[in-house]
């Protein structure tokens, strides 16, 4: 199933450079046959070599037409997949009573002089624009009994929609903990491209990556092995997209899927394309503790900060707290006073300084 998707969207690619070959062709030909007339080719071989050379030259010049032909196919495909079932039979329902009407119209008036054709199209035109209006904005006619009896397996099939695990999101790991803890369910699906650039980071010469691209194929193991949910190798590569981002983006587009990631910047061009997102990050950030101004922290001050007098210290969850006045307390553990947060898009900031009543007591 994953390789006929896989042509599937790489049909409109291979017509539009089939297109572009064929008018590339003909161009080649009405060439050769003007330059025949004029005498200024001889031969009737030199028809048979232009057509070639006119078919070759249109397809080296159609792959940056085919692919953007096929990005907005995929998106065109989007566009009108998401379209309900009611509003397309609301439209048709409009489209075909007004033909009708137009028809019994026709016959009233093809008597009256001055009656022609224009007349005729006329009214289709404004019959079947009105008409398929009305039907679309009262498609709730359409809501039968059965419609409403599928309603709920509808909604269970939108909130189960497949999801794309990039490299970054299975190298991380969490995404693991996240379904074990029945936060997500549905399908995962892992690109064999992202299978690939897993072998290739744990065969790496470096010992870090080759410790991540281990890692990650031992997440990918507990992924594959939780029985919460289905995990699927697919074989789809995303087209002729180029890198590997843009190659999952064409795949998410093509599946109507989610992407998880812990990717930032592909997290923002996914977004911008109408895909939904499960950044990893983005949900550590949301679940970390808020703390208010005022409220007292036990911290252990583990080195200097940037600023002058300034500490550093690190919660459980990560977040990093920027204490005034605690440079010189570097390896102690001393009572704080939280001042402020700051929320970034790398995460949460606390900012704090040493709380004066515990310092009147020691």
């Amino acid at each position: 199933m994953s390789v006929q998707d896989n042509t599937r969207s790489n049909i409109p690619y291979l017509m539009a450079r089939g297109t572009m070959s064929v008018l590339g062709g003909l161009v080649g030909f009405f060439v050769a046959v003007v330059l025949l007339r004029r005498d200024v080719l001889i031969g009737p071989n030199n028809l048979l070599y232009l057509t070639v050379l006119g078919t070759l030259v249109g397809y080296l010049f159609s792959e940056p037409v085919a692919r953007r032909w096929a990005r907005m196919w995929a998106r065109l495909s989007q566009e009108f997949g998401n379209v309900q079932p009611q509003v397309v039979l609301a439209a048709g329902t409009g489209a075909t009573v007004a033909l009708l009407i137009t028809v019994l119209l026709n016959n009233v008036l093809a008597a009256v002089p001055g009656f022609t054709w224009f007349w005729s199209l006329l009214i289709a035109l404004v019959l079947v624009v009105s008409s398929s209006w009305f039907f679309v904005v009262n498609r709730n006619l359409f809501t039968l009994v059965g419609t409403r009896q599928d309603a709920a397996p509808m909604v269970d099939q939108v909130l189960k929609r497949p999801r794309v695990v990039d490299t970054s999101a299975i190298i991380d790991g969490r995404i693991v903990d996240v379904i074990e803890s029945q936060f997500v369910d549905g399908t995962m699906l892992v690109p064999r491209m992202v299978l690939g650039e897993l072998q290739n980071i744990a065969d790496s010469d470096d010992p870090l990556r080759r410790k991540r691209g281990r890692r990650g194929l031992e997440v990918l193991d507990r992924l594959v092995a939780n029985q919460g949910i289905s995990t699927e190798v697919i074989n789809d590569d995303g087209g002729d997209a180029g890198e590997v981002d843009e190659r999952l983006v064409q795949i998410c587009l093509s599946r109507r899927a989610d992407l998880v990631t812990t990717d930032y910047n592909l997290s923002r061009v996914a977004a911008l394309q109408g895909i939904k997102v499960l950044n990893v990050n983005q949900l550590a950030n949301a679940l970390k503790a808020m703390y208010l101004p005022g409220e007292k922290l036990s911290l252990s001050i583990v080195r200097v900060g940037r600023e002058a007098d300034q500490g550093l210290a690190y919660l459980e969850d990560g977040t990093m707290v920027v204490v005034e006045d605690a440079a010189e307390l570097v390896g102690r553990t001393i009572e704080t006073v939280v001042t402020s947060n700051l929320q970034t898009n790398m995460g949460r900031m606390i900012f704090a300084r040493p709380d004066p009543a515990s310092s009147q007591q020691n």
